[in-house]
């Protein structure tokens, strides 16, 4: 009993893990790098998307000279979308590595970021698959709520304003209450999406046995869970709007809109190394304590 007594002492609080993770993260900041240059080819493109979009006679559909130039650009940016798909994995598996290696042998060199990247690529893309689907199931009933508001507000009338469209959505109180639903809960099962991939990552776990165990650390945890979720959910309701400026039409110009979108794709490749040590620490930091939890009671009752 000694020995559990002195886990749960030696357990850090939610405070200790957030800090951990923020400082370890700071030492991986390649990744950042890394990701900022995956988004931003995507973020462009989304950007020109909106330029040309807003530079649209006010008529029914496109321009003849504009058709050619927005379905090219669409294709561009579906393609990118693919692109940071299945290089996002990549990277995500270099941080993750080099920060367990730092917090498990701080006095020791990392692994390189390269070895990482190739031994775990394979799950942790499983793993945003997984995670995907099941955004993709969660925003659905919302993207139809979205439609069908949509059609009402613009039928019969002219063609609307850049971004009037998207103003009129979120002042619809049903589309509203949906979208901030599905934020919390999206970022919730991000939350376990994270632990999971640190279980592959710290463990060597399969797909299905990283999302099993995160599932059973994050309701042995909760409160510290919380605790780095609060944080995660909070940094998201500060970057979004910035996300969404061209989309209300607060930014119209191409070279602002641009601007934009790279200070949009390096905020994001940063805050993903951050998250990447938040969660690590969080993991690492509980793993063993809720362990011997649970060999805390067979040993109780064989003493």
């Amino acid at each position: 009993m000694e020995s559990s007594l002195d886990s749960k002492h030696t357990a850090p609080s939610a405070g200790q893990i957030i800090s951990r993770g923020f400082l370890v993260a700071h030492c991986v900041l390649a990744g950042a790098i890394l990701l900022t240059l995956l988004h931003a080819p995507a973020q462009l493109a989304s950007a020109l998307m909106i330029s040309l979009r807003d530079k649209t006679p006010s008529a029914p559909g496109p321009a003849p000279e504009q058709l050619l130039p927005a379905l090219l650009l669409s294709g561009v940016v579906i393609l990118l979308a693919i692109g940071v798909f299945f290089l996002f994995p990549l990277i995500q598996g270099g941080v993750l590595g080099q920060v367990r290696d730092r917090l498990d042998s701080p006095d020791r060199p990392p692994r390189r970021f390269g070895f990482h990247s190739r031994v775990h690529y394979s799950r942790l893309l499983g793993n945003q698959l997984v995670f995907t689907l099941i955004m993709m199931a969660a925003i659905f009933p919302l993207v139809c709520v979205g439609a069908v508001v949509a059609v009402q507000s613009t039928a019969g009338a002219a063609e609307p304003p850049p971004g009037e469209v998207e103003r009129q959505l979120l002042s619809h109180p049903v589309f509203l209450g949906g979208m901030v639903l599905v934020s919390v809960l999206s970022s919730a099962v991000g939350m376990i999406y994270w632990v999971a991939n640190c279980v592959v990552v710290a463990e060597g776990r399969s797909m299905g046995a990283s999302w099993r165990s995160s599932f059973q650390f994050c309701r042995r945890n909760f409160p510290a869970v919380l605790a780095v979720w609060l944080v995660n959910l909070v940094a998201g309701a500060v970057l979004a709007p910035l996300g969404m400026l061209g989309q209300f039409g607060v930014v119209s110009s191409t070279w602002g809109l641009s601007a934009v979108a790279l200070i949009y794709s390096l905020l994001i490749g940063y805050w993903g190394v951050i998250v990447a040590g938040m969660s690590m620490s969080l993991y690492l930091g509980r793993r063993t304590h809720s362990e011997s939890e649970e060999l805390a009671v067979p040993a109780a009752v064989g003493a």
